[in-house]
């Protein structure tokens, strides 16, 4: 058995974990892409790169991220700026400037500036589908400012890393942003009778605050929703968890929360004439009455705040909807559905389902249920 030790030793080193970690080290993963037009050269673009910073600092004033944080403290992060044609020369030529290698498997977020033109988005989204190492469930917002302030936030984490936390982790208040992944979007953008949509964030002066809706035709941005009418898009298409809202009756409101939603949509065709249906349901805990808590509430008055809220969501839905016909956008997936079951419409819907979109009518119904389990009322 001793003659056996010297053999089993000699086979250990010749095992290749050792060298499995010194490739593992000599990569470095690019977790964000930011994407901004370059004024006046419509065939580039300005790239902005993000790595994690795993490394301790040489020294107490190297300036790590894009800004740099006051005092020597280190960034969490490291950003690399470059204009290229695409997002593959602009890899290249970051790696000009850094000793480990570049790779994709571990994108968290990519930001684009809203500005960008028709063109630049679907370069860039086309380029990053077709790398097949580049992750595709990486999020993808746009932001009004510029995609290099947000990947330069002051954030307790790498800004593309706490952009993707907002939507990973068990956060409430959802319901004021519609989230997008990168697939999600480029399956919409080419998707027969459903346009795509990205949520909107910007950059505070210590954080990154996300809320509201880029919405597309196509690749080609044409409007916005604000967080408020993103929480009854999502009402129309989605579900929302976890969301409190205050509802106005007349010159009085209340408020209710835990609320949750699910709906159901879908078109008929009268003779030529289409009508979009869309049916909400809601339901929620009673947070403060129009008393402010003060007194018990009475049946009646439980179903009459339930008519309130119907009447709050429908209305406000119904806007939503008619803005997104006036911008020929159908985020919703109207088209889509009736593609579905009207196979022998597809070449209709692709061709001329925007304009019918905008000339349906609209039928928005909306059920509430209210709880006043937990509550002193």
């Amino acid at each position: 058995m001793k003659r056996l030790w010297p053999l089993f030793i000699l086979v250990l080193f010749g095992v290749t974990g050792c060298g499995d970690y010194q490739k593992i080290n000599e990569r470095s993963q690019i977790i964000g892409i930011g994407v901004d037009p370059v004024p006046g050269r419509d065939d580039m673009l300005a790239f902005t790169l993000q790595i994690p910073n795993l490394e301790k600092p040489a020294s107490e004033n190297m300036n790590l991220g894009t800004d740099g944080r006051q005092g020597g403290e280190s960034q969490a992060y490291k950003n690399f700026y470059v204009e290229a044609t695409s997002l593959q020369s602009a890899i290249a030529r970051a790696q000009t400037t850094y000793d480990k290698s570049f790779f994709l498997g571990n994108m968290e977020s990519i930001v684009l500036q809203s500005g960008l033109s028709e063109q630049a988005v679907m370069r860039v989204t086309e380029q990053m589908m077709r790398d097949e190492s580049l992750d595709k469930l990486a999020v993808i917002v746009a932001t009004p400012s510029s995609a290099r302030s947000v990947l330069a936030a002051n954030t307790s984490s790498p800004p593309a890393t706490y952009i993707e936390s907002m939507w990973t982790r068990a956060i409430p208040q959802r319901g004021f942003t519609a989230p997008t992944r990168l697939w999600e979007f480029w399956r919409d953008a080419e998707l027969i009778g459903r346009e795509p949509h990205m949520p909107l964030v910007e950059s505070l002066d210590n954080s990154v605050k996300v809320g509201g809706t880029l919405t597309f035709q196509g690749y080609r941005p044409v409007g916005s929703l604000t967080p408020d009418d993103t929480v009854f898009y999502n009402l129309l298409a989605h579900d929302i968890h976890a969301l409190a809202l205050n509802i106005p009756d007349g010159d009085r409101s209340f408020e209710i929360k835990n609320a949750s939603s699910h709906s159901n949509f879908y078109v008929t065709n009268d003779h030529g004439e289409l009508t979009l249906h869309d049916v909400i349901h809601v339901s929620a805990d009673l947070a403060s009455s129009e008393g402010l808590g003060e007194r018990p509430i009475t049946n009646a008055e439980s179903e009459r705040y339930e008519d309130a809220i119907e009447s709050y969501v429908k209305a406000n839905a119904r806007n939503v909807l008619k803005r997104l016909q006036e911008n020929q956008t159908d985020i919703v997936g109207f088209g889509f559905w009736y593609m579905i079951k009207h196979p022998k419409a597809a070449l209709l819907v692709r061709d001329h389902w925007s304009d019918m979109f905008s000339h349906a009518r609209l039928d928005v119904q909306a059920h509430c249920t209210i709880s006043r389990e937990g509550n002193l009322i």
